[in-house]
C-alpha cells in the first residue's frame, strides 16, 4: 500500500511539474531568439510582454512580423529598427496556441522569468558553431554524408542572396542558394520545429526522400548538424529569392538525385542480370 501510494504521489508530481503545450511550444519554435527573463537575445526578451503589447497586436504580429513591418505598424517598425537585418519569421499559430502562448506569458511575468522547457535530446538550436558550420558543409555538398546520399542542395534551396552576410546565417551557398526540386528549407526549423523536423531527418519519410536515400540514410550526428544549419538560417524572417530563379540549378539537382538513384539501383542488381548486360554489351561490340 505504502509502494502505490509513493509511487502515485511521484506520478502526480511528476504530472504538475511537466512543462505545458505552450512552454514546448515556446522552447521549440522561440527560444533560438527569444528570453524570458534572461536578457536580449537575437529578439527582445519577453518578460512582461503582456504589460508592453496588446494581446490582439501579439496575436496579429506573431503570424505575420514582415507584413506588419512592411505594412507600416509602428511598433513592429520600431522592433525592427532596433534588430534589424533579422525578422522574426511567420509564426502560424491557431487561436488555442496564441492564447496558451500568451498565458504562458503572463505565468513567467509573474515568476519573474522562465527557462526553456527540456523536452529530449538537443535541439537544432543547442547545436554548436562546428555543428552549423558542418551542417552547411553537408547540405551544400562540400562534405560527403557518410552513408553516400545526395546532398540536400540537389533538390532544396535556402536563402542565398548575400543578405546575411556577417551574421553566421548561411549565405556562403552563394548566389544560387540550391536547386529547386524539393521545398526551399530557409524557414524549415521554425516551420516544422524540433518535434516536427528531427523524425523527417531520421525517417526520410517523402516519397522522395525514401527513393533517394534508401539504404543511405543520415547518420545522428548529420541529422544534428543539419538541424543546427537549419536552426540557424530560421533565426532571420527575410524571404529568400524567388525559387523560379533557380530553374537551372533545379534540373541539375534534378540530375544529380537520378544519378545517384541510378547508381544505387545498378549496384543492387543480381548477378545474373549484371553477367546479362555484360553478354548484350559484348554483342553490340561485335556487329
Amino acid at each position: 500500500m505504502a509502494l502505490i501510494v509513493s509511487t502515485a504521489g511521484r506520478a502526480a508530481f511528476a504530472a504538475a511539474d511537466a512543462p505545458s503545450p505552450a512552454a514546448i511550444l515556446f522552447s521549440e519554435r522561440c527560444s533560438t531568439c527569444h528570453n524570458i527573463g534572461g536578457g536580449v537575445k537575437v529578439g527582445p526578451d519577453l518578460l512582461g510582454v503582456v504589460k508592453r503589447r496588446d494581446k490582439s497586436w501579439f496575436q496579429r504580429f506573431v503570424r505575420g512580423p514582415s507584413a506588419a513591418i512592411d505594412g507600416g505598424d509602428p511598433i513592429a517598425a520600431e522592433l525592427y529598427k532596433k534588430f534589424q537585418p533579422i525578422r522574426m519569421p511567420d509564426q502560424p499559430l491557431t487561436d488555442a496556441e496564441a492564447d496558451g502562448v500568451w498565458a504562458y506569458f503572463g505565468d513567467c511575468t509573474e515568476k519573474g522569468g522562465c527557462l526553456p522547457a527540456a523536452t529530449g535530446p538537443r535541439w537544432g538550436t543547442d547545436a554548436t558553431e562546428q555543428e552549423v558550420a558542418r551542417g552547411r558543409e553537408l547540405f551544400a555538398g562540400q562534405r560527403r554524408l557518410g552513408r553516400g546520399g545526395a546532398p540536400c542542395f540537389a533538390c532544396h534551396a535556402v536563402r542565398g542572396d548575400g543578405a546575411d552576410k556577417g551574421h553566421g546565417l548561411g549565405d556562403e551557398l552563394g548566389l544560387m542558394g540550391g536547386g529547386t526540386l524539393g521545398p526551399n528549407l530557409t524557414f524549415a526549423y521554425a516551420r516544422l520545429g524540433e518535434k516536427g523536423l528531427t523524425p523527417v531527418l531520421a525517417q526520410m519519410s517523402t516519397p522522395v526522400m525514401r527513393a533517394v536515400y534508401a539504404g543511405a540514410p543520415l547518420e545522428d550526428d548529420e541529422q544534428m548538424a543539419l538541424k543546427g544549419y537549419l536552426a540557424s538560417l530560421a533565426r532571420n524572417g527575410n524571404h529568400p529569392r524567388r525559387e523560379g530563379d533557380f530553374f537551372v540549378l533545379g534540373l541539375e539537382g534534378m540530375g544529380l538525385v537520378l544519378g545517384a538513384f541510378t547508381l544505387r539501383t545498378r549496384t543492387r542488381k543480381p548477378n545474373g542480370d549484371n553477367h546479362d548486360d555484360d553478354k548484350r554489351a559484348a554483342g553490340e561490340a561485335r556487329s
